[in-house]
């Protein structure tokens, strides 16, 4: 489990299989744009002594190098996220393989199969949050690895561990720190279904 610290907020996909529950909650519609998201992030750290939220948490469920919040989050529709330097000190994303490179030269990773089921064998992940720190002035948390858990709620301000290679940037969009937990494995393609190592 994951403590974040307050002030926090969380934006939930509503599509998301797990939402968490910060200071300030909001679901995310599937019409909902990266501006709109933005918003209401300026909102919540306007509300706050500082002006600024420490954590700021996006559930959703990604790929490499994209994240499906809202209309969906990559390289070409992130500038809206600009406006949120000095407003949020640290962005978490939570949700599948964001931060992946997946390529030809990954391709014989231990999870290159699952990957292949769930039609995600490329994309820059790295570029993606590298640029995503950058433009936002932010340190950034982002997963390499397919995620699971075994909740759909947690407690206020919790959040469950990642699976496998976890990646932090800082606001240069250099890797400031990496941390592995044990990874997901036995994707079933059938069912969606996948063990989950980090039982909490």
């Amino acid at each position: 489990m994951i403590t974040i610290t307050s002030p926090s907020m969380c934006l939930n996909d509503s599509r998301a299989a797990v939402n968490y529950t910060m200071d300030v909650t909001r679901t995310v519609r599937t019409t909902d744009t990266q501006q709109a998201m933005v918003d209401r992030v300026l909102a919540a750290a306007g509300s706050v002594r500082g002006g600024r939220i420490d954590n700021l948490v996006l559930t959703a469920h990604g790929f490499p190098g994209s994240f499906q919040i809202g209309t969906g989050l990559n390289s070409n529709s992130m500038a809206p996220w600009e406006n949120v330097k000095g407003k949020v000190f640290k962005i978490w994303f939570r949700g599948c393989l964001v931060a992946r490179i997946a390529d030809q030269d990954t391709s014989s990773h231990g999870d290159h199969g699952a990957l292949q089921s769930l039609g995600a064998t490329s994309g820059n992940g790295h570029e993606f949050i590298r640029d995503f720190a950058r433009l936002t002035g932010c340190y950034v948390v982002a997963p390499t690895e397919i995620q699971g858990s075994n909740r759909q709620t947690y407690p206020r301000g919790q959040m469950d561990s990642y699976e496998g290679l976890v990646l932090s940037y800082d606001p240069q969009g250099t890797i400031s720190w990496q941390k592995r937990y044990p990874s997901c494995w036995g994707y079933n393609a059938a069912n969606g279904t996948i063990h989950v190592p980090n039982r909490e």
